[in-house]
């Protein structure tokens, strides 16, 4: 199988595996030997002092075939896969793409083998057996008798035209991902597959995920690297400067349909969009050559007909786009962003400088881990890198000042005109007010890189105002709905309806929020909610024993804890004033009162709670105590009784007659039996609060003779 005179050595069969499964090649390497099969392994054929990549480079091109041994690690290794697409893009523009590749799964299912027309592919089992080894290798010996042709003897990837021009060049400086590009293409291919596709339809697919990431990068890699898998074109369609502008961004992508319409001399009879893309269908159709179609920078707020429109506009066209919006599920099969590694992290942002020491090393990659694996602040840092010392740019990361991340950069190489900010596609707008996305996303950046749940935001903010108790619910689901748009949240996947920040995020809003009064309003609030959980209860002055358990558990705290400031004491006699005058603790008589009033009267206990708190956390240093009664009065207790029973009431009021007075009006409700009935079970849990209030101010007002029902 040697040409006579040939300069280099050629091979029937290359090996591609992860040295985690280096114990299972040597057998395998000697099976294929046996039947005369020439192979190469990197680790045996490589020669001393060689350059290992040149070499395998040469050793691929002078293959006839890959065997492929496809592991559950196998994806996780940049060698193998980049091993992989080279003997499957080879396959590929001869018309099969598993014509070079054959796989051996020593796994018990195929869903990690990429991309899905390997997966469709028969394989291998790992044999368990000598004889099932020499049956493999007589079976590769036979397919690679099929193959009369090297690798590098393949026709090079023809010329796929971009429309419309100029078509995207990547970037120097993109950083892995070479798996996230199989199962992109795995994505747009399912379709293929159908037997062994576990979800999707195929034919479309989006990348997702903050700014910064490299969806575009992304997404531009896959077009150049796959390119020959599709011939008939790359429609490439820029939306970015249209982030929050859903309709300009629907116009702007008529006018570049109508571009691409016009490069390939199709004349259209209508300018209406879907006109336009009917005509595109046509012409595509006449082509009968598979195309990819990317729609780049999607904005959120696209109605189900509009995202329609995005699609390509024929069957023979594989659609991507990239968006940072969270809502677009049904469109398409989702592929999530995720930062970079900490190693490919660290090859970002050493790539300019080498670190000098061990500190150095220390400090850049406590810099990956502080930008959370962010692509675009890495790049940053690594310019900043260049020229000075690693541990000088982190500690410029973190000082106060000019932030470093909010530079405006040029972009390398070009005339074009400096980059937006990273701070600024992070946070588009400054944070102003109390509006309720404003004060999620604080929290969140605040407890960063903590999750927080659903609940813990509603409590948080039930507890700090504006809002009524009763709209806090539905003001956080608004919230973190508008935030899942914007790309800003993520999911903790361990615990139900919980969200956090990527730490840049939370950088960003910490450092350019224009309202850092509210801020720190929310900071106090928030610690004081997570105190039950953080610090240790505190002592309360000595009183007569009680058979309480909520007093029971207070003094058994007293003696890892220190007695409650002055401060704090008047403050909670202060509340047990307000709280055991009202009705709730004092009954409401059937038949009297009025329950208006009464939910008017529970509800007031919010600002004065509010108030006390604020007073408190100013003055007296944590832990405290007051703060977890606190919290447990509005967000335990008054909270979901008013929740129920406010828009209930408003909305039997809002049918009032002109004749009827209000009270005789409320008496005639069917519900108030109902309402009167909850009332009276909430007095229990309001008197034990009042219990703990008299624990920690010494002073208990509760009498005999309202003990808890």
């Amino acid at each position: 199988m040697i040409t006579p005179g040939a300069s280099v050595r050629e091979w029937d069969v290359f090996i591609s595996y992860s040295r985690a499964d280096a114990d299972k090649v040597s057998a395998l390497v000697s099976a294929l030997q046996a039947r005369d099969l020439r192979v190469f392994v990197d680790d045996t054929a490589v020669d001393d002092f060689a350059s290992i990549t040149a070499t395998i480079t040469e050793a691929l091109a002078h293959s006839r075939i890959l065997l492929a041994l496809y592991s559950a690690d196998y994806p996780q290794r940049r060698a193998c896969q980049w091993e992989l697409t080279y003997a499957y893009l080879t396959g590929q523009r001869e018309g099969d793409p598993r014509r070079r590749t054959l796989v051996l799964n020593p796994e018990p299912a195929s869903d990690h083998v990429h991309p899905v027309e390997l997966r469709d592919a028969r394989h291998w089992p790992w044999p368990t057996t000598p004889e099932g080894l020499d049956r493999l290798a007589a079976r590769v010996a036979d397919h690679v008798g099929t193959v009369t042709t090297f690798m590098g003897d393949a026709a090079d990837t023809p010329v796929v035209p971009w429309l419309p021009a100029p078509a995207r060049t990547g970037s120097f400086r993109f950083t892995g991902r070479l798996p996230e590009q199989w199962r992109l293409h795995t994505a747009l291919h399912r379709h293929r597959a159908p037997l062994v596709a576990q979800t999707g339809g195929g034919r479309g697919a989006q990348l997702r995920g903050m700014p910064g990431l490299g969806k575009s990068l992304l997404a531009q890699e896959y077009a150049l690297h796959f390119s020959s898998a599709f011939p008939g074109g790359v429609f490439w369609f820029d939306l970015h400067p249209y982030e929050g502008q859903p309709a300009e961004a629907m116009r702007s992508y008529a006018e570049q349909v109508s571009t691409v319409l016009a490069a390939l001399r199709v004349t259209a009879s209508t300018p209406s969009l879907p006109g336009l893309l009917s005509h595109l269908a046509v012409a595509l159709g006449e082509r009968n050559l598979p195309c990819l179609w990317v729609v780049d920078g999607v904005p959120d707020g696209l109605t189900a007909d509009q995202l329609a429109l995005l699609r390509g506009p024929h069957l023979l066209t594989a659609t991507l786009i990239t968006t940072r919006s969270l809502r677009y599920t049904a469109f398409a099969e989702c592929l999530d962003m995720a930062p970079l590694s900490d190693a490919d992290g660290y090859h970002l942002l050493t790539s300019r400088r080498v670190p000098d020491d061990e500190l150095e090393h220390a400090a850049a990659l406590a810099l990956v881990r502080d930008v959370g694996g962010h692509p675009e602040a890495l790049d940053l840092l690594a310019d900043l890198a260049a020229t000075g010392s690693f541990v000088d740019v982190r500690n410029r990361l973190h000082a106060h000042g000019p932030d470093v991340l909010a530079t405006r950069r040029p972009v390398p190489g070009t005339s074009a005109p400096a980059r937006r900010p990273l701070a600024t596609a992070l946070l588009p707008r400054p944070l102003s007010g109390a509006d309720p996305a404003d004060d999620v996303l604080r929290l969140l950046a605040l407890a960063c890189p903590a999750p927080l749940s659903q609940t813990a935001l509603e409590n948080v903010l039930s507890s700090i105002g504006p809002y009524d108790p009763w709209d806090v619910g539905a003001l956080v689901s608004e919230a973190v709905e508008a935030l899942r748009g914007s790309g800003a949240l993520r999911h903790e996947p361990l615990r139900d309806r919980s969200w956090t920040v990527h730490p840049l995020l939370a950088r960003a809003v910490q450092r350019h929020d224009t309202n850092v009064a509210r801020q720190e309003d929310l900071r106090r609030v928030l610690l004081h909610a997570l105190i039950p959980d953080i610090s240790p209860q505190v002592s309360v002055p000595d009183r007569p024993a009680t058979t309480s358990p909520v007093n029971a558990g207070l003094a058994s705290a007293a003696s890892v804890g220190t007695r409650p400031s002055p401060l704090e004491r008047a403050a909670a006699f202060d509340l047990q004033v307000e709280l055991v005058t009202r009705v709730g603790v004092q009954p409401l008589p059937r038949d009297h009162g009025s329950l208006r009033e009464a939910l008017t009267s529970l509800h007031s206990l919010f600002a004065t709670t509010r108030e006390l708190l604020h007073r408190v956390a100013a003055e007296t240093a944590v832990p405290l105590t007051l703060p977890a009664i606190a919290a447990r009065l509005t967000n335990t207790h008054l909270r979901p009784f008013l929740t129920t029973w406010h828009p209930a009431l408003q909305e039997h009021e809002a049918t009032r007659p002109p004749d009827v007075s209000p009270v005789e009006h409320e008496r005639n409700w069917k519900r108030a039996p109902d309402m009167r009935a909850d009332l009276a079970e909430l007095r229990g849990p309001l008197v034990s609060v009042a219990e703990e209030l008299a624990a920690l101010c010494g002073v208990d007002l509760l009498t005999p003779s309202s003990p808890p029902e």
